[in-house]
């Protein structure tokens, strides 16, 4: 992330000169206590999800055999290893398949139960969903300050900056901040801390790995207990994703598809986040870490579809799953921010925590509705999920993180991956649309 700081830099510059001076925008967003958006569709129609055939939720098993063709011959082509992907309509899951190996060159293929390396998945499937969390028990508020909770964080003007700013990428931090040359990993969260902001809070949207890895620190100070922690008890553990976690244990590594080569590690990562940072603080973040198989994400996309509800099991309030999926920036235009598949990442109005859906740039295709929303995660690993469709799609691969990690490096990525192809192939395979 810290090599997109300068393409980011110069993004945000174009942006603001391509914005027309005399431009009004939507209304100032409401107070952070108040709950926006409408609510997801759902309800308890699917509980729980359940094997079935495309043509029993209105889509075409051909196209749908198309769809996982085209990530077959990525695969057969040698654009990344291997990958796991899967397919839902209104409860049923119409599509799950594995492709290739868990390690590049190696004879060990890929099987429905592998686990990969989320990177910034972690962002909703941890962070931002347990912040909610915390704010429906009432132990954390949206309008909090960050420097409440995070020592030294007030330093360099930042005492304004509140969680609510955090949540949808509007606090005013860098896209990154990294220490690696520094042992001590309580001086680096000190000085991750104390880092300056890059613009106005609330001004502008800056999509930030700094932002989210703070945010974690917070919500550990807010819970009393590690980000892992409370996942699990309050997420994955309810929703019975028993596969996902932060530092896979041992037993799960023969499981787990290897990413990239790591220069500063001296190996193939394989079971460790791929981010260098993450991985010398530990290897639990707010911003990545987490690792998990299709299956689970896909009990976390339909609680998402249910309103927060999921298997008899409530982990967000309908109000809190709604706010977490509709546009939390409205002083963001996507017609001014969509301007490149990067600029789509950084720049474009956001939920909290998740991107939502545009039609230009997007890593999740241009078919999908208006209300969609999803998450990437930098090594390859990809989630969409479109509510009035009742649909989701999961792509996870083995790509690794882009080298170098730049613009075209990204873009590079995301066409070798095709990821947009995808999404757009699981659109055209609904029928009754």
């Amino acid at each position: 992330m810290a090599a997109f700081a300068p393409a980011a830099a110069a993004l945000s510059t174009r942006v603001a000169e391509a914005a027309p001076s005399t431009w009004v925008g939507p209304p100032p967003p409401p107070p952070p206590s108040t709950w926006v958006g409408t609510p997801p569709l759902g309800g308890l129609a699917h509980d729980r999800l359940l094997p079935g055939s495309p043509e029993g939720v209105g889509m075409c098993s051909d196209r749908i055999e198309d769809v996982f063709a085209r990530v077959s011959r990525r695969v057969t082509d040698g654009l990344f290893p291997g990958a796991v992907a899967l397919i839902a309509r209104r409860g049923r899951i119409v599509g799950h398949r594995a492709f290739g190996t868990r390690v590049r060159g190696e004879d060990e293929p890929v099987t429905l139960d592998t686990l990969f390396d989320l990177l910034s998945m972690t962002k909703v499937l941890a962070t931002a969903t347990s912040a909610m969390i915390l704010v429906q028990d009432g132990v954390l508020r949206l309008n909090d300050r960050i420097s409440d909770f995070v020592p030294g964080f007030a330093a360099n003007g930042k005492r304004a900056v509140k969680v609510r700013d955090m949540l949808r990428y509007t606090s005013g931090l860098p896209l990154d901040s990294q220490f690696l040359d520094d042992p001590d990993a309580e001086r680096v969260w000190r000085r991750m801390a104390e880092a300056p902001l890059e613009y106005v809070p609330g001004t502008q949207v800056l999509y930030s790995d700094l932002t989210y890895r703070l945010l974690g620190r917070v919500i550990e100070a807010a819970s009393g207990m590690d980000l892992d922690t409370f996942a699990k008890a309050r997420i994955w553990g309810p929703l019975g994703m028993r596969d996902t976690t932060f530092n896979p244990p041992a037993a799960l590594i023969q499981r787990t598809a290897a990413t990239g080569f790591s220069e500063l590690r001296g190996r193939v990562v394989r079971g460790e986040v791929q981010d260098d940072q993450d991985y010398a603080l530990g290897g639990v973040a707010g911003c990545d870490g987490v690792f998990s198989t299709a299956r689970d994400l896909a009990a976390f996309c339909q609680m998402m579809l249910n309103g927060g509800r999921y298997g008899g099991v409530r982990i967000l309030s309908h109000q809190a799953a709604a706010a977490m999926v509709s546009c939390q920036t409205p002083e963001v235009r996507a017609a001014d921010t969509d301007v490149s598949p990067l600029s789509n990442l950084l720049l474009t109005p956001k939920g909290y925590g998740w991107e939502l859906a545009t039609h230009r740039f997007s890593n999740g295709g241009m078919r999908l509705g208006r209300t969609a929303y999803g998450k990437v995660g930098g090594a390859g690993t990809f989630l969409w999920i479109d509510p009035r469709r009742e649909l989701f799609g999961v792509l996870l691969t083995n790509h690794g993180l882009p080298t170098p990690f730049d613009e075209p490096g990204w873009n590079r990525m995301l066409d070798s991956v095709g990821s947009a192809e995808f999404f757009d192939g699981i659109v055209n395979a609904v029928m009754d649309d």
